[in-house]
């Protein structure tokens, strides 16, 4: 395994966080589109729904001889291999019209997005200290959000824009699409000057991972990801369609509810360690995704489109504000030279969850609408964060020392 000396701390964790915030702008347009482009391709819900399971099946494949080529081979290559997956999946899914040549592009996202994200925790953990660590997992999650914000904000302009100027590929998505492959190949750039080298560490650190990786806390770690992967993939990719479909929302308004959610997360993020210095990381986890189960509820019952509006916004940053708490938590449970297959392990669970709930999610849908979607994802959120906290919490310390500054500059549920 390869880690990064402490002279380079600053330099890499800024190139690190640019590279994140290029992808974090380019996830939130093309996740904002990328439905509403296979339904205008003429695609039926239940083909919608596969497609949006595939790049977990893929994950499945790779997830665990990632995190164990990951830990062998070091941090950087990984992330850059992941980067240049993506942008070339993304325009595969922008030009084809065929299943197949649009499956094959979300597999290379689903591959790339993988290996970029099982080195993302193990990363950040290598370099901070442990006082400044849960401030950066903090910021770091804040950064996707408000660059989501700013994506979404952006995107929801795009159709017209390309559609007026600059019309590309076979729906008015496609321009946007193509345009977030530009976003990915440019996130290449910063990671090709981190600078990572050798220290001492086991003659073999990888002997032994599959039951390592496998056994005992992390198992454990993982059960409450695959919850919470099928809750999500039930419904939480198909808002868009949702609110397109149930409310009537143009394309512009769409954006806007979006970048709304994605901004006021980035904000409830970074207060998410000063909750956990109260009460503890899991306690945290556990309480503010508890509260956002009531807004999902909400949004599913409700007629009126601003209060359904209201919900989701409150939903998503609820949801989302302490899981980076659960990762710095899980990484802390873990040896270095095991955190990237253990993150392998994570992530593995949580695609397994989603490819289960994307495949039946589609089909569902044809049948019964997206409204019981949202109350299926009500119960396995329940399910996933009672787990989370009857397992963990009593484990957690609920002191968590931080830095008087914070550190300059991941999917949501």
């Amino acid at each position: 395994m390869r880690t990064l000396q402490r002279s380079h701390y600053t330099r890499n964790v800024q190139l690190f966080l640019v590279a994140l915030a290029l992808h974090g702008l380019s996830s939130a347009i093309y996740g904002l589109w990328f439905n509403l482009h296979l339904l205008d391709l003429g695609y039926p819900r239940g083909v919608m729904g596969v497609l949006n399971a595939l790049p977990s099946a893929i994950a499945l494949g790779i997830g665990l001889p990632a995190g164990w080529w990951a830990d062998r081979i070091g941090r950087r290559p990984m992330l850059i291999i992941g980067g240049l997956m993506m942008a070339i999946g993304t325009v595969g899914v922008g030009l084809g019209i065929s299943p197949v040549w649009v499956g094959l592009g979300v597999g290379l996202i689903g591959a790339g997005y993988n290996l970029f994200f099982i080195v993302y925790a193990p990363f950040l953990t290598e370099n901070a200290s442990g006082a400044e660590r849960t401030r950066l997992f903090a910021l770091s999650s804040a950064i996707l959000f408000w660059t989501g914000f700013l994506g979404e904000g952006i995107g929801g302009a795009l159709p017209d824009l390309f559609r007026a100027f600059a019309p590309l590929g076979p729906t008015i998505y496609a321009g946007p699409i193509l345009f977030t492959a530009l976003l990915d190949l440019l996130a290449v750039l910063p990671l090709l000057g981190i600078r990572e080298v050798p220290r001492a560490s086991h003659s073999n650190p990888t002997a032994g991972w599959p039951k390592q990786a496998l056994r005992g806390p992390v198992a454990r770690m993982a059960i409450p990801n695959f919850l919470l992967g099928i809750g999500a993939a039930l419904s939480i990719p198909f808002l868009n369609v949702y609110f397109h479909e149930r409310y009537q929302l143009d394309d512009s308004t769409l954006g806007i509810l979006f970048a709304l959610t994605s901004a006021f997360t980035g904000f409830t993020t970074l207060l998410a360690p000063a909750i956990a210095r109260w009460i503890g990381r899991i306690a945290t986890v556990a309480l503010t995704q508890g509260l956002s189960i009531g807004f999902l509820i909400g949004m599913a019952l409700t007629d009126q489109a601003a209060l359904a509006a209201l919900a989701m916004v409150l939903r998503g940053a609820l949801m989302n504000m302490a899981s980076p708490l659960y990762v710095e938590f899980c990484m802390e449970q873990v040896p270095a030279t095991g955190r990237a297959a253990v993150s392998g392990v994570l992530n593995l669970t949580w695609e397994a969850g989603w490819m289960v709930g994307a495949a039946l999610s589609g089909f569902l849908q044809q049948q019964y609408g997206l409204a019981p979607m949202l109350l299926a994802t009500a119960v396995f959120y329940g399910l996933g964060t009672a787990y989370q906290y009857l397992a963990f919490a009593a484990h957690d310390r609920v002191g968590v020392a931080y830095p008087q500054q914070a550190v300059r500059r991941q999917v949501s549920y």
